[in-house]
């Protein structure tokens, strides 16, 4: 199974962690987690990080309930074997 496809899985499955930068950028922005949750088949993968460090990562857009674009970072976090949302933004 590919990154997109372990990342996707885990978080349909509710299997997750949220970083602090992430948990702080969602409240800043008036983000409900669950847009993020729920926007995860709707993807479009931007660049696929399979390199970085301290674990892989994917950068993808979705779209909010109300059509808001945004743009998200989600990392296979090696050492518990799930995905971990790092941060969400908008997009310039």
């Amino acid at each position: 199974m590919g990154l997109k496809a372990s990342i996707q899985e885990g978080v349909l499955q509710g299997r997750f962690l949220v970083s602090l930068h992430a948990s702080r950028r969602l409240r800043q922005r008036r983000i409900p987690l669950w847009q993020i949750e729920a926007g995860v088949n709707e993807w479009v993968v931007i660049e696929e990080r399979p390199d970085d460090l301290p674990n892989p990562s994917i950068v993808a857009e979705q779209m909010l309930q109300d059509g808001t674009m945004v743009t998200v970072i989600w990392a296979w976090d090696i050492d518990d074997n799930q995905p971990l949302l790092v941060t969400v933004f908008f997009p310039e």
